[in-house]
């Protein structure tokens, strides 16, 4: 799965969970906080990401990412893995 592809699942899980954020106005450099996710937001938009996507990504990893691009890079590399 493509970079793109991977950015494309975290946005419209972002979308579902919040509704309110428009698709332009979600950017790599905005952490979730940014977008106004509460602690059950993100964790609910990072479970539904890694759930579609497939992956066995440990929590503590998630928690690391402070920002949506740098999320978006550690699924990526999770779909790298073998």
């Amino acid at each position: 799965m493509t970079h793109n592809e991977i950015w494309e699942v975290l946005c419209r899980h972002v979308r579902d969970v919040l509704g309110d954020v428009q698709v332009g106005k979600i950017y790599p450099g905005q952490s979730l906080r940014d977008l106004g996710a509460n602690s059950l937001d993100r964790m609910d938009i990072m479970v539904g990401a890694v759930n579609e996507l497939q992956l066995n990504v440990p929590t503590a990893a998630l928690a690391v990412t402070p920002t949506l691009g740098e999320l978006a890079d550690l699924l990526h590399a999770r779909c790298e893995q073998p």
